[in-house]
């Protein structure tokens, strides 16, 4: 056996250990929050943060294991944001358990929530930077058109309501507002890995469910006008995006999590739409079929062939003048007016929208 197959047979008992971590993370996560619904006040509120603890350290584990030292910043971010939740569930616990009592508003269980928001978003950011996603102006531009939309949302139905409850204090009125704002950028990340260009490996599918679990989590408890009350489905959801973070950082695939799945492209945009007509003018330009790869130009160019070896008939001049405007520039380039193909395949599909 050579070096190289020792090389690529030794990983592999590695690969299903950590897959199997993952899996048990997901089943042993599900059990424990099945649990904690059944135990009382107090043992919920311990509970709850151990969950959180454990999650966040498997979490860490994950990205120490399975990736190089240059490629872990986005989930020791991760990490970190959860840990910031963690320790906002602390200090919350603190108060119910030790002190009988709910913790003022603000206090510093908001200081740590709030902190681990833009953690969290940085970590998704990381990602679709390493995917690609996140380069050019053409990629600030759309962010920032997201993030407005996601904003106006989120400003309509949560903060503007808040102008109309009362507060005890303008304080707490601020951090009551401050919610919806850092879950504004948790939705702008979520809907970029929804739509980016990440090869759909079981652990970027994972990351898409936990975020998705937290910014619905978030979203119901903001709309909810009957009050918060522990060990209810929001508590599930919570903690179903922790185990489910968790469950991805220890997934294999998550070494592949920021390479680009080329399969994932914008559909029918100038650019693809242009890819057929530039195909029949470079037929009808070039005598060899083979060279583009389509049957049908492959029959039109043996037809044209055949003719032009009989001579020009009656109907030469009629078949002259399809040809002549195939291979005009602008219906090879394109409505552009550049090369077929070499605008971005986003910005082409706006303008097509607009004519």
């Amino acid at each position: 056996m050579t070096a190289d197959s020792l090389l690529s047979t030794r990983p592999e008992p590695a690969r299903r250990g950590v897959a199997t971590a993952s899996l048990a993370t997901l089943v042993v996560g599900a059990l424990t929050i099945a649990i904690y619904l059944l135990l009382p006040d107090n043992a919920q509120s311990i509970s709850y943060v151990l969950i959180g603890l454990s999650t966040v350290s498997l979490t860490y584990l994950g990205a120490m294991r399975n990736l190089p030292r240059g490629e872990r910043l986005p989930w020791q971010l991760f990490a970190l944001g959860l840990l910031g939740q963690v320790a906002g569930d602390a200090i919350f616990a603190f108060y119910e358990v030790d002190l009988n009592r709910e913790p003022p508003s603000p206090s510093v269980a908001d200081v740590f929530y709030l902190a681990g928001y833009p953690l969290l978003a940085a970590g998704i950011f990381l990602v679709l930077r390493r995917l690609g996603a996140q380069s050019g102006r053409a990629a600030v531009l759309d962010s920032i058109v997201v993030f407005g939309g996601v904003a106006l949302v989120q400003w309509v139905f949560f903060i503007d309501q808040y102008n109309h409850i009362h507060f005890s204090t303008e304080a707490a009125r601020v951090v009551a507002m401050a919610y919806p704002a850092v879950d504004a950028l948790l939705l702008v990340g979520f809907a970029q890995l929804l739509v980016g260009p990440g090869g759909r490996t079981p652990a970027y599918r994972l990351l898409l469910l936990s975020v998705a679990l937290w910014i619905v989590a978030d979203e119901v408890y903001g709309l909810d006008t009957d009050g918060y009350s522990g060990g209810s489905w929001i508590d599930m959801l919570w903690l179903g995006s922790y185990v489910v973070w968790a469950a991805a950082a220890l997934d294999p695939s998550m070494r592949n999590i920021a390479q680009a799945d080329r399969r994932q492209l914008p559909r029918l945009t100038k650019t693809r739409l242009s890819a057929p007509r530039g195909r029949a003018a470079h037929c009808a330009r070039d005598p060899d079929p083979r060279a583009h790869g389509s049957p049908c130009c492959a029959r039109l160019c043996d037809r044209d062939r055949r003719c032009d070896r009989r001579g020009p008939g009656p109907d030469a001049a009629r078949r002259a003048r399809p040809r002549r405007r195939a291979v005009s520039p602008r219906r090879a380039a394109g409505p552009s007016g550049g090369r077929a193909g070499s605008a971005s395949p986003r910005r082409p599909e706006r303008t097509a929208r607009r004519a």
